[in-house]
């Protein structure tokens, strides 16, 4: 890096000490997520947790073997849906898939009921009832906020009634219960973790340890899948390593608050290292001789132009050119490489630790081994991330305590949202 002038190694010294995140912070973080898991389930507290921690029922799909059930992955303009049988031991195999791609400004409601109209058709389904499953998966672009409403399910039950659709809708859940559910099919899975445009985690508890919910002795020994919610954790309390730049990204977002998924969803790493490029910009840094007007847009630097900038430093020219018509020096392609780089170990290190707090939560009654699996498309775009999260929460975990780790497709999301519906 001696090419860099002084100025410009000064404010990578400054951007790499403040992203920092030293072992002790790290291990406090683990200590922190975990008692907030525990409070989570609590039924009386002394303050309000920050974590949902939601309870699904997890059960085996039901023989149905002349019978179809749906699932279906709504993931910002894009909607797949599957068909899954069930045979007489319970296995469930996929038929069909399809995926939609829906225009701006459609209701999403009415848009999946076309979907489903149009699936069934196409693949002559029998139409007479069909139970369907429903899994949300944030994306980079676009979130579709009425889904997360206490009433989308009767809305799209709405939208299947006004396409004369005999469809009834069993479950509506998040990425990571449906890949839980999914994995569990062929292993005791334990958690789940989705890494998309945001982040998603869930694990399996006995539903006897949900104190907030009132439970009969019989069914105290069920097991459940809790979405924990954990993209909220550190709205509240500051317990996350933040600096002034991610503190810039929450407050000119639409979601103000979640701070772990600003740390380390897909929908914010991107923008964090164009904020840092558009403070190099400002103090004349970088870019001195280029039009910068569309790397000044907003969330117009993609995350998944991370991994492969780490990975070659060609690639900073072909997304740069490509995208914002800049051509960079080689001082320019070193400094938006290193950037990448911090802003991306940073995220490593947290989702590392706080994923190392939910295994200790899963593995607190197991007596078995636990399998945690681990998808999204942040990991897709960039193995490194991938690498270095299971590195960090194996550091975090005790020596005792070895996890399994299996990275699953994002398919299986929408195979778990079929297995939910054939559950009923």
């Amino acid at each position: 890096m001696n090419m860099l002038s002084k100025e410009q190694q000064a404010f990578l010294d400054l951007v790499t000490k403040s992203f920092a995140v030293s072992d002790d912070v790290l291990n406090t973080l683990v200590t922190r997520v975990h008692a907030e898991l525990f409070r989570g389930l609590a039924s009386n507290t002394s303050r309000t947790s920050e974590l949902l921690m939601k309870p699904s029922f997890i059960r085996p799909p039901l023989a149905r073997p002349s019978s179809v059930s749906l699932g279906m992955s709504i993931s910002g303009s894009r909607i797949r849906i599957t068909s899954i049988c069930v045979d007489a031991k319970s296995t469930p195999t996929r038929s069909h898939t399809q995926v939609f791609t829906m225009h701006e400004h459609q209701s999403v409601f009415d848009f999946a009921a076309y979907c489903v109209r149009e699936f069934v058709q196409h693949h002559k389904l029998d139409s007479s009832s069909l139970p369907l499953g429903v899994t949300i998966v944030p994306s980079e672009s676009t979130e579709h906020t009425e889904l997360h409403s206490s009433d989308a399910g009767r809305k799209l039950c709405a939208a299947f009634v006004r396409s004369h659709l005999n469809v009834h809708v069993t479950a509506i859940t998040r990425g990571a219960v449906s890949a839980l559910v999914a994995s569990r099919i062929k292993k005791s899975t334990r958690v789940a973790a989705v890494f998309d445009g945001g982040v998603d985690v869930a694990y399996v508890e006995q539903l006897g340890q949900v104190s907030k919910l009132r439970v009969s002795d019989e069914t105290k020994s069920s097991l459940v899948a809790i979405d924990t919610d954990i993209g909220n954790f550190g709205s509240r309390y500051n317990a996350l390593p933040v600096t002034m730049w991610d503190r810039r990204v929450d407050r000119e977002s639409n979601n103000s608050g979640r701070v772990f998924e600003k740390l380390v969803g897909g929908r914010y790493l991107g923008e964090l290292v164009r904020n840092l490029i558009v403070d190099m910009i400002d103090q004349r840094l970088l870019f001195t001789k280029c039009n910068v007007q569309e790397i000044s847009v907003p969330y117009s630097l993609h995350t998944a132009y991370m991994g492969p900038i780490i990975d070659e430093l060609g690639a900073v020219d072909a997304v740069f050119a490509a995208e914002f018509g800049i051509n960079c020096s080689e001082s320019d392609r070193r400094i938006i490489r290193t950037l990448c780089s911090i802003v991306m170990a940073r995220a490593a290190r947290v989702a590392g630790a706080v994923l190392a707090a939910v295994v200790l939560k899963a593995k607190a009654d197991a007596d078995d081994s636990v399998t945690v699996v681990l998808s999204g498309t942040v990991f897709d775009a960039n193995p490194q991330m991938l690498d270095d999260t299971v590195r960090e929460m194996q550091c975090r975990l005790p020596h005792t305590v070895k996890p399994e780790v299996v990275v699953q497709s994002p398919s299986d999301e929408l195979f778990g949202a079929a297995i939910n519906a054939a559950c009923i």
